[in-house]
Order: C-alpha cells, then sequence, then structure tokens
C-alpha cells in the first residue's frame, strides 16, 4: 500500500500543490495512511442521514451502505483509501485517488470527521492527497465531482489549485431536489 511522503522535501511537495492562497504552516497537521477495515464503522457513522450520505457518496450506494457493502466498495480495482489521522492519532478524514498508477486519477468520497468541519482538516487532508496522487501515483491530473451548493468543499477544492471545467445542471436528484454538479480538475505540477 501507499504511504504519504514523509521525506526531508514533503514541505516542498505540500507547498508545490496549493494555490498560495494558505500557507501549509496554518493547515492542521495530518498523516495521511491506508485506510484499515477497523475503521468501517467509524467511517460509516460521519454520515447521518440519507441526504448527508448522497452529498457525500453520490450514486456510489442505494441507501445507507452496511460495513459489508462498503468493504465490496473498497474491492474494486484501482481504488486507493486513505484515512487522515490528527497528531493525536484520531481517525479525522477519509478519501479515495482512484486511476491507474501514471494515468488520470479521480479523488472522491472526501470527508471530514463533523465536528471537525470548517477548521481546514479537508484542505490539509487533500493537500496530502494530492502528494500522493502526484509523486507517488504519477496521474497526470486529477477531477474531482462536488455538488454546487457544497460551497465549503469547492472553496477547498480551488484554494488547492482545482479549476471547474464543467458545469452539468439537474445532474443528480434526490427526493424532489435537482442537484448540479460541478467538475474540477488540477493538473499535476511541473515540479511534483
Amino acid at each position: 500500500m501507499l504511504q504519504a511522503n514523509k521525506g526531508n522535501n514533503s514541505a516542498f511537495r505540500q507547498e508545490s500543490h496549493l494555490s498560495g492562497q494558505v500557507k501549509p504552516s496554518a493547515l492542521p497537521e495530518l498523516k495521511v495512511e491506508p485506510f484499515t477495515l477497523s475503521r468501517v464503522s467509524r467511517l460509516l457513522s460521519w454520515s447521518d442521514s440519507e441526504r448527508e450520505l448522497k452529498l457525500w457518496s453520490g450514486n456510489t450506494f442505494k441507501g445507507s451502505p452496511s460495513q459489508q457493502a462498503f468493504i465490496s466498495h473498497l474491492n474494486r480495482g484501482n481504488l486507493h483509501p486513505f484515512a487522515g489521522i490528527s497528531q493525536h492519532g484520531n481517525f479525522v478524514a477519509y478519501g479515495e485517488l482512484v486511476g491507474v498508477k501514471g494515468g488520470e486519477g479521480i479523488i472522491c468520497r472526501v470527508i471530514v470527521e463533523p465536528k471537525l468541519r470548517g477548521q481546514a482538516y479537508g484542505r490539509s487532508f487533500c493537500s496530502k492527497l494530492l502528494g500522493i496522487a502526484f509523486d507517488e501515483l504519477s496521474y497526470t491530473h486529477l477531477t474531482l465531482n462536488a455538488f454546487h451548493f457544497n460551497a465549503p468543499a469547492i472553496r477547498c477544492y480551488k484554494a488547492l489549485g482545482f479549476r471547474q471545467i464543467a458545469f452539468r445542471p439537474k445532474a443528480r436528484r434526490f427526493q424532489n431536489e435537482d442537484w448540479d454538479l460541478v467538475i474540477l480538475r488540477k493538473d499535476r505540477p511541473l515540479f511534483s
């Protein structure tokens, strides 16, 4: 499994993935490691409504996933699940990188523990995922989808250098709501 880069130049690599709006020193310190099955129950507890689950996972699951359904999801080919671990050793974030090494990548299903949202944990975690995506998996670029009303997520991704490349109106339907989809992309930095 892949590990986050811990070499002497990791600060440089982290900075190279940021757009300059947030200094890496201002972000919460996180370690990124491969996701383990022992964390599935806790992860699934972070979405406490059907709407939140849909916001996090899109159409990946029909209804609330059981632990077994989520474990089956983790067995998909070319899926690399990661956990964000706080400096106190707590599991605080989850996200996936999907794609073949050296090809195009997708960052998806990023979620932060609810009580820590709005404190830059998502930005710190995603910054580390970018390092893995570009430095270890050698993706040429990353794309992601976000629902138009998820402004905190879109701000986070744009602060990390993602740019909007498409907008799909009414791409998803949840109950009586139509949700527009924003598609964002970030190319591999030249010096990565």
